[in-house]
């Protein structure tokens, strides 16, 4: 890479720092800005990075720069209409990380719906207790280290996103696909152009003489699968379909994670231990030691690395534990990532009362999946839904969270519609008993709550 300025508009979120980071760790000279009220000003500046808290358009000084965005900045933005005047090579997120990926001999891409980027930290995990060490990046918080390293000039190890369709830029040597669902409507119209999609990146791999690693019980993954002649070119997990070559049987769901035993091409062969909770994290795994035995990683590591892993930031990540009272946080904003990850607090958790705290993501997403939201909340007991995180959408025309409660209890939930988070913190105050499980849910500002409720949580004797 030639020595360049990139400018990051929007540079606060945890993908475009991460690249900020790659690309600064490289020589390259790296500003940005962003208007998020929770800027972390003193990462930035360790890095050196500088950082402006306003977007204008005199913060663009020069055609030469290389201008990153990502899908959320849209055509009104100060900064990007100024760089588009002065003629700036404008790049998006994904471009940037697919030519970093092509710099390294061992490119490993992680892509799918859901579970990319727990199944990308286990990856790190194991192949980072190797003597040599990868070089990744992942788009969440990792406990105890960076989200974004280079430590390696061999293997990168990364998860990516389809979104937009940029993660077709990258061309890998091993990939996994974790499960596909038709998400993303604002950018694939139909099922079949999400479809065309995965096709197309599967078809890069193996033409690259790569691998795919592929979970034949997700129903579009097996059905794209059986497209190919080329079956030695995939290696398949699973749980139900017995003809996996990579498969956990015998799963049991305990207080503390989660055991199964490993079979590899119908032979038993050990016994996984995991510190996470729920059938997905189960496929999570299955996944990273396909792709680690694939490499020539003993097994033995394999699995201590698992053993020792403790998670990902908002990944049902424990906030607090007190008076027999427990707070996990959660990424979810999704109904299959609802419905499988109460699935896991309830099969580890018997005899506790779920409560969740949802806030959904975006109103498109809300309208647009509505049925499947409403369905989605068996396992909590009871449900506190606040106000949808728009990311600048607007409510007109569409479903709000009052829709969403009062469709779950014309089903069989209960649900509550808070119009703040004070308005939570309260409810709580009045519920709360021992034995309650609470769930922080949603992938927008949620998790700030947490700091009200574990107060609460304290005062119950």
């Amino acid at each position: 890479m030639d020595k360049k300025t990139y400018y990051f508009i929007g540079i606060n979120g945890i993908g475009m720092s991460g690249l900020a980071e790659i690309l600064v760790n490289k020589g390259q000279v790296v500003l940005g800005s962003d208007t998020s009220p929770t800027l972390r000003s003193d990462y930035f500046k360790a890095l050196g990075i500088s950082v402006f808290e306003k977007q204008e358009k005199q913060n663009i000084l020069s055609s030469d720069w290389i201008i990153v965005i990502s899908s959320a900045i849209k055509d009104g933005n100060e900064e990007l209409a100024q760089a588009k005047a002065l003629g700036c090579q404008i790049i998006k997120r994904g471009k940037l990380l697919a030519m970093i990926f092509d710099e390294f001999e061992e490119k490993i891409a992680i892509i799918g719906s859901h579970g990319k980027t727990t199944t990308t930290s286990l990856l790190i995990k194991i192949f980072s207790e190797q003597i040599e060490k990868p070089s990744y990046f992942v788009g969440g918080h990792l406990e105890g280290v960076p989200n974004a390293n280079l430590q390696s000039s061999k293997t990168f190890i990364t998860e990516l996103d389809e979104s937009d369709g940029s993660f077709l830029d990258a061309i890998p040597t091993s990939t996994i696909i974790t499960n596909i669902e038709h998400e993303h409507i604002d950018f694939y119209k139909t099922k079949n152009d999400v479809m065309d999609a995965f096709l197309r990146f599967i078809s890069n791999t193996i033409n690259n003489n790569g691998k795919c690693t592929i979970n034949i019980d997700d129903p579009i993954s097996e059905k794209l699968y059986k497209k190919y002649d080329q079956k030695e070119a995939f290696i398949t997990y699973g749980i139900e379909n017995k003809e996996s070559q990579i498969r956990a049987d015998n799963i049991e769901y305990k207080w503390n994670g989660i055991a199964f035993d490993l079979i590899i091409n119908n032979t038993p062969v050990e016994t996984v231990q995991l510190n996470l909770f729920g059938r997905h994290n189960i496929y999570n795994a299955l996944a990273a030691i396909a792709i680690a035995m694939a490499k020539d990683i003993l097994l033995k590591h394999i699995l201590n690395a698992l053993k020792s892993f403790s998670g990902v930031k908002r990944r049902l990540e424990l906030k607090y534990k007190a008076n027999d009272i427990t707070l996990f946080d959660d990424y979810a904003h999704h109904p299959t990532e609802i419905l499988t990850t109460l699935e896991g607090i309830y099969k580890s958790h018997t005899n506790h009362r779920i409560i969740t705290i949802f806030q959904p993501h975006r109103y498109s997403r809300l309208t647009n999946l509505f049925d499947a939201f409403a369905g989605s909340f068996d396992r909590s007991d009871h449900t506190l839904i606040v106000p949808v995180f728009s990311v600048g959408e607007s409510e007109e025309n569409n479903k709000n969270s009052v829709d969403l409660t009062n469709k779950i209890n014309q089903g069989n939930g209960k649900a509550s519609y808070c119009d703040s988070f004070e308005e939570v913190t309260k409810a709580l105050e009045s519920m709360l008993q021992a034995n309650d499980i609470i769930l922080l849910m949603g992938a927008g500002n949620i998790t700030s709550i947490a700091k009200s409720i574990i107060p609460l949580i304290k005062k119950k004797r």
